[in-house]
């Protein structure tokens, strides 16, 4: 079930729509149509109601002083219908019938239209705001990501200038140890020096693998310090990587956050992608075509997917004219809406009534200028797609 429009809309959304709605009320009244008129009127009445209950701090004034010329209005009109029933219901009772139900669902597709149009701006206004706190949030988790890039870019130089001390000492090590074994060899070989050297030269030998065994082990630890510090840098380019990817998906959907443009934005890709499959298999057909006996089954298949294309193709477009329309039908709304408003007798029976029916006069035409530029906005994004 859709939700009542007073906990959905804003309230200048709602009051604008009850205004249109009470002003469709009076041109029905004045056309004799009163049934159809009473219930406009208590459409119009619902909503203000609706109004008060929800949003009691906005505009009290104008929303009590427009429920009660709307309730004046259903009064007065149940009391035409009243008559016009009983001065009917004996000749025209079946066609009577019938004209109120037209009148009925004709009302109920208008009534439909307008809250659809009010809930698709709703929900642009909240997408907005969800994908600009989705934007923040990403925006915190990169900075983060680059902090801890930073560090293990710091532990990883750090690990490098550790390994190549380690290996300077292995190798200062190695030297050494080389040139005391060539010494004790050469000792050994000439009989000179004594037991004595030759011991002393064997324990220097015996320190100097142990120090070549210690300066390996400190070159592996470096080595496997330099690699976990690789590893660390690579995970966060990686973070760093999948975080950006999200945060600029989260700015293309900022801003594409309006629910009409988006709707244009995805009917114009489909277009653009059906066309160009489209193409393709056409051109698949002219290619096939030209060694028919061998590809014969082929042929068939791209044929078959070449009209499954082209349904989709004219789908795709009615869809695209079906928004189209809409479009139109707002704005001839709002359009017809701005002429009433212009063309208003604001002179009440008393001063404090002229004064509140001037302050709403002037209340409606705000919200109409900001519908219209809602929908200029509209246009322009439309405009810079095709472009």
């Amino acid at each position: 079930m859709r939700q009542s429009p007073a906990h959905t809309d804003d309230p200048s959304d709602i009051f604008l729509r009850a205004y249109m709605t009470s002003q469709q009320a009076e041109k029905l009244e004045h056309d004799n149509q009163f049934k159809a008129a009473l219930a406009k009127y208590r459409s119009a009445g619902t909503l203000i109601e609706d109004l008060q209950k929800n949003h009691s701090d906005w505009q009290p004034a104008i929303v009590e002083y427009r429920g009660r010329k709307i309730g004046e209005s259903i009064l007065r009109v149940q009391d035409k219908a009243a008559t016009q029933s009983d001065l009917t219901a004996a000749r025209a009772a079946a066609p009577q019938a019938s004209n109120e139900a037209a009148v009925k669902e004709a009302t109920k597709k208008l009534n439909d239209k307008i809250d659809q149009l009010q809930t698709d701006l709703g929900k642009s206004r909240t997408q907005l705001e969800s994908a600009q706190k989705e934007k923040e949030s990403l925006s915190g988790r990169l900075e983060e990501t680059n902090s801890k890039l930073t560090q293990a870019q710091s532990e990883l130089d750090k690990s490098k200038g550790e390994l190549e001390k380690t290996k300077g000492a292995e190798r200062q090590a190695r030297d050494q140890l080389a040139k005391a074994q060539d010494t004790l060899k050469k000792a050994e070989a000439s009989g000179t020096g004594g037991d004595k050297s030759q011991q002393a030269l064997r324990a220097e030998i015996a320190r100097l693998k142990d120090a070549l065994t210690a300066a390996e082990e400190q070159r592996l630890a470096a080595e496997k310090a330099k690699e976990q510090a690789g590893a660390k840098a690579t995970e966060a380019n990686k973070q760093i990587a999948s975080v950006t990817k999200e945060r600029d998906a989260a700015l293309a959907q900022l801003k594409g956050a309006k629910e009409p443009e988006k709707r244009v934005q995805v009917l114009i890709a489909e277009n653009n992608d059906l066309k160009q499959k489209l193409a393709n298999a056409e051109k698949s057909v002219r290619e096939l075509s030209a060694d028919k006996p061998k590809k014969e089954k082929e042929l068939a298949d791209v044929k078959t997917q070449l009209e499954q294309l082209r349904g989709q193709l004219a789908a795709s477009q009615k869809q695209n004219q079906e928004y189209e329309t809409k479009m139109v039908a707002m704005r001839s709304q709002l359009d017809d809406l701005s002429t009433q408003l212009a063309n208003a007798k604001l002179k009440g029976s008393t001063p404090e009534e002229t004064a509140k029916l001037r302050k709403e006069n002037d209340m409606l035409r705000a919200i109409v200028v900001r519908e219209r530029q809602e929908e200029a906005r509209r246009e322009q994004s439309k405009k810079l797609l095709f472009a």
